[in-house]
């Protein structure tokens, strides 16, 4: 008797606790998240080094006039071209803000990368 209501006790633990186990359906999996344009990361690359008076404050309003891929050093890398008017000098007009694939900044630069 004490065996059946061990086997009879086991039986609905095992009953009770399957939900649990189950695997998780498809839509309860977490998804995602968006990933910013390039042209919006870059920009806030630009104001980052903008509030570390690494470029002067006018970059802060200057709009993303080109975002595209290019090979850099045999890597593929985003350049989102800057186009600052409020700089007199039109050799400086220009900030090229390079980014990896995955949107990390690389480097800022006023010549056009090669």
């Amino acid at each position: 008797m004490k065996m059946r209501n061990m086997l009879v006790a086991l039986t609905v633990l095992a009953t009770v606790a399957s939900p649990a186990l189950a695997h998780p359906q498809h839509d309860e999996m977490p998804q995602r998240a968006e990933r910013k344009p390039m042209a919006e990361t870059a920009k806030d690359a630009v104001i980052r080094l903008v509030t570390q008076a690494k470029l002067p404050s006018s970059w802060s309003k200057a709009k993303a006039i080109q975002t595209e891929a290019r090979m850099i050093g045999g890597t593929q890398r985003w350049v989102v071209t800057f186009d600052n008017p409020a700089i007199k000098s039109a050799s400086k007009r220009k900030l090229y803000v390079v980014l990896t694939r995955s949107g990390d900044f690389v480097s800022a630069v006023q010549t056009a990368p090669k």
